[in-house]
């Protein structure tokens, strides 16, 4: 959240919000649907060139609300990157462990969609209650309760989601160079 926080405040000023085409797709999708953000150009006039109706401006302001929604839900956000032209990011997405195409195909069929966050969870076994609310939330299953609670570090994407759900502050994140 920090991260997508900082890209939205020091990136680019123009942003569109494009609604999600994962959940889009889904029979019964996570709400609101309307929460990728496209950011800079030429990125924002395409989205909203070739995605008239479901995507419109949006203010930096309207960008962090958004941020502060899905992460309050438990959501992901991924930065996308165009290394061949810009080498810089152009959308921040929200994803959802139960709608989101990436974290599907990374979890289901072991194909690299996604980058880590360059961070590792890690679980401090005097403050873990074994209560489940990390595993819950984790989308690559890599938390685990097994007593006390344990992290799968080759699964761990880093990303935080249960950090942030842990009840007792048991889970954090460390640097992880390797990634």
């Amino acid at each position: 959240y920090a991260t997508a926080r900082q890209l939205v405040l020091q990136g680019p000023p123009e942003i569109a919000v494009l609604q999600c085409p994962c959940r889009a797709i889904r029979e019964n999708p996570c709400q609101p649907t309307d929460v990728c953000l496209i950011v800079g150009q030429p990125f924002v006039d395409l989205a909203l060139e070739h995605h008239p109706g479901i995507s419109r401006r949006i203010s930096a302001q309207e960008a962090l609300e958004i941020l502060v929604a899905e992460h309050r839900r438990g959501h992901v956000h991924s930065a996308w990157f165009k290394d061949a032209c810009l080498n810089r990011f152009f959308a921040i997405c929200n994803c959802c462990q139960c709608c989101c195409g990436g974290i599907e195909l990374m979890v289901r069929q072991g194909v690299p969609m996604m980058a880590s966050s360059g961070f590792v969870a890690e679980v401090d076994p005097e403050r873990c209650r074994g209560c489940g609310q990390g595993q819950r939330t984790c989308a690559f299953h890599a938390v685990q309760v097994k007593g006390r609670g344990g992290v799968d570090a080759k699964r761990c994407m880093g990303w935080g989601v249960c950090v942030d759900r842990c009840p007792e502050n048991a889970l954090s994140l460390r640097p992880e160079p390797r990634r």
